[in-house]
């Protein structure tokens, strides 16, 4: 049975047409668990930050004007009307010609506006403080929301979180944060000679690559991936477990049998699931031609190829850009470099292709991309690239020289 394939851009426009309704449920989720998480609406701050001006240094804080002036040989002479203590409330009022002690991080006492450096000045004794440098206005500290303000935007819906916003989020007294939920991903492999890792292997059997490549790829998207486990090369047993990940997931990715073989049984088995079931069954994509898109009440159902390059290659040039907006990400931007081809490639046209290269910089410095050599069913080929070229449905490949542009892995 020939496949009628669509092109990559149509596919995305179907799945967004059927499923772009999706929207995750939110979670409160604690500060330690935040990072990689998805900001499920904008974060205002309900408090200033820092809270009340305070000092960076440690010295006396003043009046600037009483500090104009003043030099090594002719120091502004201030009395000492008391300290501040690091946590405290400073409880002092500074007035013409007076100083109060306060260390970094110290509240700034009333009527002060600004902090001379304690080196730049010398305790002549019985409160008296010689200062011997001028100073400007708020010189030395931070004011009241110099840093945030109350009711500003912190951290914005659909940012992913990192280290640095759970510190912003500490900083205004939060200890969770609204997320987006996880979207649960569940991948089966199916193949008779499939194992899982750690099995002894027989005579004919391969341990099973997709569901941990695609596990990874999936997390790294912001998803929770769940194993379905390996099934057989039969019709009842795949569709079973179609079924019962299906309960607990929000997404399914069913690795091998999506080609047009007698063994093939995925297109039927979405079709006979629920609605809408197939979308598409092909994908002008090389490699990876023979995907299926599907899904099952409401819920996207993916055929990846059993080729372990071609599923990471449709992967990411499918499933990523959706299940990130699933996630409430923007879809990912790549790394991407100009680079010339160290050699020539032919390419078969009518389809794009996911060329893997290694990009490196050349003696004359030039960054160059030599193509990886490998099948699909070499898991090498992708694991020895840091890159690939995307080649045109209509060009018949790269030439040696030629200026391409590359999408860092």
């Amino acid at each position: 049975m020939l496949l009628k394939v669509k092109d990559v851009s149509e596919v995305k426009r179907i799945m967004m047409e059927h499923f772009g309704a999706f929207a995750a449920e939110s979670e409160e989720v604690g500060l330690l668990g935040a990072p990689g998480r998805v900001a499920a609406k904008d974060i205002k701050a309900v408090c200033s930050v820092p809270g009340f001006d305070k000092s960076v240094v440690d010295g006396y804080a003043v009046r600037a004007r009483d500090t104009f002036g003043a030099s090594d040989s002719l120091p502004a002479l201030l009395i000492a009307v008391g300290e501040v203590m690091i946590g405290g409330y400073a409880g002092i009022s500074i007035e013409e010609g007076n100083c109060a002690y306060v260390p970094t991080g110290g509240m700034l006492p009333e009527g002060s506006d600004s902090v001379v450096m304690i080196e730049d000045t010398e305790d002549l004794g019985r409160g008296s403080i010689a200062v011997y440098k001028p100073i400007g206005p708020w010189e030395n500290t931070i004011r009241s929301g110099e840093d945030i303000k109350a009711g500003q935007v912190v951290l914005k819906k659909g940012t992913v979180i990192r280290p640095q916003h759970v510190g912003v989020l500490a900083s205004i007294g939060l200890d969770t944060v609204p997320a987006r939920k996880k979207p649960r991903v569940s991948i089966i492999s199916t193949g008779d000679e499939l194992i899982t890792p750690g099995e002894d292997l027989m005579p004919g059997k391969i341990w099973d690559i997709n569901s941990y490549s695609l596990a990874a790829a999936a997390a790294e998207d912001g998803a929770s991936p769940i194993l379905g486990g390996i099934v057989a090369d039969d019709r009842a047993a795949i569709k079973t477990k179609v079924m019962d990940v299906l309960t607990r997931s929000d997404f399914v990715l069913i690795s091998g049998g999506s080609s047009a073989g007698t063994r093939d049984y995925t297109a039927d088995i979405i079709n006979e699931l629920g609605n809408p079931g197939v979308l598409a069954h092909g994908v002008s994509i090389k490699p990876g031609k023979p995907t299926i898109i599907g899904g099952i009440d409401g819920k996207p159902v993916i055929g990846m190829p059993g080729q372990p390059v071609s599923s990471l290659v449709v992967y990411n040039a499918v499933v990523s850009p959706f299940l990130r907006r699933m996630t409430g990400q923007a879809e990912r931007q790549k790394a991407e470099y100009r680079a010339v081809c160290d050699e020539n490639y032919y390419s078969s046209p009518g389809r794009e292709e996911y060329l893997m290269v290694t990009v490196y910089r050349g003696d004359n410095g030039k960054v160059r991309a030599r193509p990886v050599s490998g099948k699909s069913g070499m898991i090498t080929t992708i694991s020895n690239a840091n890159g690939m070229v995307v080649i045109p449905k209509n060009k018949e490949g790269l030439y040696r020289d030629e200026e391409v542009r590359v999408i860092m892995l």
